[in-house]
């Protein structure tokens, strides 16, 4: 007698790998956000390294500048200074929504910064912070357990 349809194991096995592709998914799409951030981060420390470069051999200060929409790096001085680096001369948006920043401009100049300076970004999740020492290296930190987690 021949029987159909799909055994008990048949549809175990099925349960099984639907269940382990949905708790994939799951884990992958958690912390984008924080993941986002910390990549922001990164990049804004990057960018911070070489705004400080630039403003020791060029000789003019380099102002960064954020607001809740992104941020932008400017050179400050005289008429006929060589304009800024690609990388830098470039206005960024923050890859998502931000609520508040806190030190929205910073200088890098010829010498070194007189004391270090901590800017945060602050989002609807975590919360992005970065300690610029003297020498304009920034110390890439996040707070909450979610953004540690991600990184």
């Amino acid at each position: 007698m021949a029987s159909r349809g799909y055994t008990l194991i048949e549809l175990l096995v099925v349960i099984a790998v639907i269940g382990i592709a949905a708790g994939v998914l799951t884990l992958s799409l958690r912390g984008n956000d924080e993941r986002r951030l910390a990549e922001e981060g990164d990049r804004l420390a990057a960018l911070f390294r070489m705004a400080q470069s630039d403003a020791r051999v060029s000789g003019r200060p380099v102002l960064w500048q954020a607001d809740l929409a992104g941020y932008r790096f400017r050179a400050l001085g005289y008429a006929g200074a060589p304009p800024l680096p690609e990388e830098l001369a470039r206005e960024r948006r923050w890859p998502l929504e931000v609520r508040r920043v806190q030190r929205a401009e910073l200088v890098f100049g010829r010498e070194p910064l007189r004391e270090p300076a901590q800017v945060e970004i602050a989002t609807a999740g975590p919360v992005l912070r970065l300690v610029v020492d003297a020498l304009g290296n920034a110390r890439v930190g996040c707070e909450g357990a979610e953004c540690a987690a991600s990184r």
